[in-house]
C-alpha cells in the first residue's frame, strides 16, 4: 500500500497569496490523506479563506484539521503544533505563499516508496515574484547548492553536509513521520525548523534533494524567512551573530543528541564544528594576528568541512 500523506500548513496574515496555494494542494495528481492547518491568530481575511477551503478538501476525500491558536505563538511553535497533529507516514511542510506543481506529491511519494532508508527529501523550486512571474534563478542556484553536496547526500553523507550548508528549505521539504520522535519539540531559538529536522533525519538515515522543480517559491516583501526575508542588520554584525548562533545550535544538538543516544562518531563532528566556530568568533581585531589561527583551521580542513573553504578563510582574514 502507498504511504499515507499529511500536509502541515502554517498561516499568519496570508490572505494575499493563500488562495493560490490552497488551490494547488487540491490540484495534486496524488491527493494527500490529511491536511493539518494551524493559523497563528491572523487579523486579515486568512481564516475566511481557510474555512471556505475545508469543505472543498473534504469533498475530495481529504481529512482537514483546521485550528486557530488562542494567541500568537510564532512560526516555530506554530509548525510544532501542526507537525504533532499530522498522522501520515509522509509529512510535507507547506508555506502559505507558494504554489505547488501538480506532480509534487506523486514525485516525492515515488521516491519515498522506493527508498526505505530515505527520511527527508526536498526539491528545487522556480523563484517567482509577487505577481507570480518567474524570476531568472531557481532556488538551488540562488542558495548556491552545488551538485557536489547533493551527490554527497545521495551517497549517504548527508549529516556532514548539513553541518556545512543549509540544504533543505522547509517549503520544498517532506519527511517520514518517524523523524519527529527526535526532532520534536522544535527548539525555541537558534535553529530554523527545516534545518533542525534535516539534521535529525540525516543523523538517523538518508536525506536527498531532487533536481526536479516542483514548486514555485514566491519572493515578496512579507517573507519571514528564506531568500525574501528582510534583514536590516549590517553585514559585519550579522556575521558575528551568525557565528554565535551556529555555536548555540551545536550546543543544542549535542545536548539532545546525547540524550537520544546518537553515535559518538556523529557527535564528534558537531563538537569539531563547535570548536571551529569558537576559533572564528575569537579572531583578534588586527588582521595580521588572525593569520596563524586561520591557517591552522584551513590546514586541518575545518573551513572545507564547515564553510566554503578558501572563501570563508579569506573572509575571516579580511573582514573588518
Amino acid at each position: 500500500m502507498p504511504a499515507s500523506v499529511s500536509i502541515a500548513v502554517c498561516t499568519y496574515n496570508g490572505e494575499r497569496f493563500l488562495q493560490e496555494q490552497l488551490d494547488s494542494l487540491l490540484a495534486q495528481t496524488r491527493r494527500p490523506n490529511q491536511i493539518v492547518i494551524r493559523d497563528d491568530l491572523s487579523s486579515d481575511g486568512t481564516l475566511a479563506l481557510l474555512q471556505a477551503f475545508v469543505p472543498r478538501a473534504e469533498a475530495a476525500g481529504i481529512a482537514v484539521d483546521l485550528q486557530v491558536n488562542p494567541q500568537n505563538v510564532g512560526y516555530r511553535r506554530n509548525f510544532d503544533g501542526a507537525l504533532r497533529a499530522c498522522t501520515g507516514e509522509i509529512i510535507f511542510l507547506c508555506d502559505q505563499d507558494d504554489v505547488w506543481h501538480a506532480n509534487k506529491l506523486a514525485r516525492f511519494c515515488a521516491e519515498f516508496d522506493a527508498r526505505p532508508r530515505l527520511l527527508a527529501l526536498n526539491c528545487d523550486a522556480q523563484l517567482i515574484d509577487e505577481a507570480g512571474e518567474s524570476l531568472s534563478k531557481k532556488l538551488f542556484a540562488a542558495l548556491r547548492h552545488r551538485k557536489a553536496e547533493r551527490s554527497r547526500m545521495r551517497a549517504g553523507d548527508g549529516f556532514r553536509v548539513t553541518l556545512k550548508l543549509k540544504m533543505m528549505t522547509g517549503a520544498t521539504m517532506a519527511l517520514r513521520r518517524e523523524v519527529l520522535a527526535d526532532a520534536l519539540p522544535l527548539p525555541d531559538s537558534e535553529w530554523v525548523h527545516d534545518a533542525w529536522i534535516a539534521a535529525w533525519a540525516a543523523a538517523r538515515g538518508d536525506i536527498d534533494s531532487l533536481a526536479d522543480t516542483l514548486i514555485s517559491y514566491r519572493l515578496h516583501s512579507g517573507n519571514q524567512l528564506g531568500l525574501g526575508g528582510n534583514d536590516p542588520i549590517p553585514r559585519p554584525v550579522r556575521r558575528r551573530l551568525q557565528l554565535d548562533s551556529e555555536q548555540a545550535q551545536c550546543v543544542q544538538f549535542l545536548a539532545r543528541g546525547r540524550e537520544r543516544g546518537l553515535p559518538a562518531s556523529l557527535l564528534a563532528w558537531v563538537e569539531r564544528k563547535q570548536r571551529h566556530l569558537a576559533v572564528r568568533a575569537r579572531l583578534p581585531a588586527p588582521r595580521l594576528r588572525r593569520v596563524p589561527a586561520v591557517l591552522r583551521e584551513l590546514l586541518v580542513g575545518n573551513y572545507a568541512h564547515f564553510g566554503r573553504g578558501l572563501l570563508s578563510a579569506g573572509i575571516d582574514l579580511l573582514r573588518s
